[in-house]
């Protein structure tokens, strides 16, 4: 049985890159090979993977992506099919190479779903290394503390959506040059704008919550 072109495109793309492999793209090797079995399924999809590691923070650039088919079942409606809906945006969260990319992967308003209302909010804080132990997805709460001594809690449980890295290049960059560590939050309308206006007030500090 001759393998589809799709196949082929895969085994050349795991050859290439087989160090760099995530768990997301050993999972579609895995379906796509199982589905080139099946004679019942013949259509494919377009998706965009990565190919090369893509650093959160860092804008995609041309040869950062390229795409690949696989059967339409692995696509969701989040999947990226044109390589240019990718090109130039900020990576939210490390991506290894052969990750099949989505609008969520993005800093933007793939972070947030449009039914919960969200605005994507960022804000500096001042240890670095607390943002070493920070993660996408993680709620915290923002304390803002000034010179007079008063603290108070600006944002109360609010979730990451992007930890851009120190000295990523893009339209987030956070540069060596900035003071603190860049973090971005999805916040409701109220609490954005409150948050935005204390990062020129307070000095801030985020509290890691449970889930």
């Amino acid at each position: 049985m001759t393998p589809p072109a799709w196949l082929n495109s895969l085994v050349r793309a795991v050859r290439w890159h087989r160090r760099g492999l995530g768990l997301i793209a050993a999972a579609i090797c895995v379906v796509a090979v199982l589905t080139a079995l099946d004679p019942s399924a013949s259509s494919s999809h377009t998706v965009v993977i990565a190919s090369r590691p893509l650093a959160a923070g860092v804008a995609v650039g041309a040869d950062d992506v390229t795409t690949l088919q696989v059967p339409a079942e692995v696509a969701t409606s989040a999947t990226l099919a044109d390589p240019g809906a990718a090109i130039g945006q900020v990576v939210a969260v490390p991506r290894p190479v052969g990750t099949v990319l989505t609008s969520s992967d993005f800093v933007g308003k793939g972070l947030v779903a449009d039914s919960d209302g969200l605005t994507l909010v960022p804000f500096r804080i001042e240890d670095k290394g607390v943002a070493g132990v920070l993660g996408v997805g993680n709620q915290i709460s923002v304390v803002g503390a000034n010179p007079g001594a008063d603290t108070r809690v600006i944002a109360s449980r609010v979730r990451i959506a992007a930890l851009p890295s120190p000295g990523s290049s893009g339209a987030l960059d956070d540069s060596s040059s900035s003071s603190g560590a860049l973090v971005i939050v999805a916040a409701d309308s109220r609490t954005a704008r409150e948050l935005a206006a204390a990062a020129s007030e307070y000095t801030l500090s985020v509290v890691l919550e449970s889930d």
